[in-house]
This record gives C-alpha cells, sequence and structure tokens, in this order.
C-alpha cells in the first residue's frame, strides 16, 4: 500500500513539473495566459474578428452590464452577445477604437479599465446615429473556466455617454448644487 501511495504522489509531482504548474508559479501562468487571451480578443475584435468570441468565451457565457436596456443588462449565451458587439463594432460606431489602460489578474479574474472612443455613425438600439463623437472607460471583470470567459461585468457611465452624444443634456447651471463657503458667495 505504501508503494502505491509513493508511486502516486511520484506521478503527480512529475505531471505537475512537465505542465509547469509546481509551487505558485502555476496560478501566475494561468493569470499571465488569461490576460494574454484578453489582450489578443481585443486586437482581434478591433479587426472586426468577431469569430474570436466562439474560441474564448465558454457556451454558457454571461455578461452583466447594469447600464444597458432592461433585456441586455445579463445576456446568457454566446449568440446574443456576440451579435450585440457585431452591432456596436460594425454599425454603431464602425471607427470605435478601444486601448486596455490598465489590467491586473488575481486567480481566475482578469480586470481592466478599457477607454473606447468613437463615433456614433449608426443607430444605437432605438437612438438614431448622432454623428457625435465618443469617449467612454469602461471597467471590466472576466471571471475564467478552463482557458474559457464564462462570465463578465462590465461598468461605464451610461449618462456620461448619452450626454456626449446629444441625447441626454446636463441640467443648466442655475440647477446644480452650490458648494463651496457660504461666504463666497
Amino acid at each position: 500500500m505504501t508503494k502505491y501511495f509513493t508511486i502516486t504522489g511520484i506521478s503527480i509531482l512529475l505531471f505537475l513539473s512537465i505542465t509547469g504548474c509546481l509551487g505558485s508559479d502555476c496560478s501566475q501562468d494561468i493569470e499571465d495566459q488569461n490576460m494574454a487571451i484578453v489582450r489578443h480578443m481585443h486586437a482581434e475584435v478591433a479587426k472586426k474578428n468577431m469569430a474570436i468570441f466562439d474560441e474564448y468565451l465558454s457556451t454558457d457565457y454571461i455578461r452583466h452590464c447594469q447600464a444597458m436596456p432592461p433585456d441586455l443588462q445579463e445576456m446568457r449565451g454566446t449568440k446574443q452577445f456576440i451579435g450585440f458587439v457585431t452591432d456596436f463594432y460594425t454599425n454603431t460606431a464602425p471607427d470605435l477604437k478601444e486601448t486596455i489602460e490598465l489590467m491586473m489578474a488575481d486567480d481566475d479574474k482578469v480586470a481592466y479599465v478599457l477607454k473606447m472612443t468613437g463615433t456614433q455613425s449608426g443607430t444605437m438600439g432605438q437612438l438614431p446615429a448622432s454623428g457625435k463623437q465618443f469617449e467612454l472607460t469602461n471597467m471590466v471583470i472576466h471571471r475564467f473556466e478552463e482557458g474559457k470567459i464564462a462570465e463578465t461585468w462590465v461598468s461605464w457611465d451610461n449618462v456620461a455617454m448619452l450626454s456626449q452624444l446629444g441625447f441626454l443634456p446636463p441640467p443648466p447651471p442655475s440647477s446644480l448644487p452650490i458648494t463651496g463657503d457660504p461666504a463666497d458667495r
């Protein structure tokens, strides 16, 4: 019985050393691989290669974004998500540019700040094309399972984007709250 456990233990250590997952280096390797996947995916999407999602999204993919219309706040599966992204990149803002400004990984999650710039030259949901440019900062977190993105959380300032596009004017200056020292007024 002792021989069995010794041989099994040696086999496991040999496997881990061959796969490079011996000690704490394994989690760092996986984190680096996941960040490389995110960078590669964004590079391919910039080329309008939406087929990349079939390679990197799990079949039971879920996307959460509170800034979206109610029917798009939680997308389940890849079909709706790929349709949404394809429409946005080819119709809504065909000149869209993305820049990953900061990225970090922790275990099975990759978080990053994504700056997007473009011109809304096509419809966006029920909103007509405005012809105006926008700059948007997204906070994105992906959770990975077995080398694929299983779940995504996205947060962005919807009010800022709609204001930039002229669909949501800011309040007039007289209605803004007064701040500072009352003696200065």
